[in-house]
């Protein structure tokens, strides 16, 4: 399996297309920062956010066999071909990898963001129709 981390293979790359791929990754940052505690903000424009975007990545996890365009647009800047397995490139196991220091398996960090992830949705959309939120 290939290594989780894109510093080591993107060393070829030149100084512009590793800026556009830092900026990449840190918009997928703020995209999973949405997501996963966006449930939590006061504001609807934030809760329809999180449906949108959420929905929207469903959508794009179903028609592209799980790849996240993100995360390829950030390997194609950096020069690293696709993985033969969207489960070789998951972007949460990546994160949790720099945060913690710590190595998920590639299924259990897919989970993990499914089921974060929808758990998110419904209590957005929880918030957003009922009057007792």
């Amino acid at each position: 399996m290939e290594s989780i981390s894109f510093r080591n293979d993107a060393s070829s790359a030149s100084i512009p297309r590793r800026i556009a791929a830092s900026f990449f990754y840190l918009s997928h940052v703020f995209v999973t920062m949405l997501v996963g505690l966006g449930w939590l903000a006061p504001w609807d424009v934030v809760l329809w956010s999180v449906v949108v975007v959420y929905c929207a990545t469903e959508i794009l996890w179903l028609t592209r066999d799980g790849y996240c365009i993100l995360t390829d647009i950030e390997r194609w800047l950096l020069g690293i071909e696709k993985p033969k397995s969207a489960l070789q490139q998951n972007f949460i196991q990546r994160l949790l990898l720099s945060l913690t220091g710590k190595s998920f398996a590639p299924q259990n960090s897919r989970n993990l963001t499914v089921i974060w992830g929808r758990m998110s949705l419904s209590i957005c959309i929880l918030r957003l129709y009922s009057p007792w939120f």
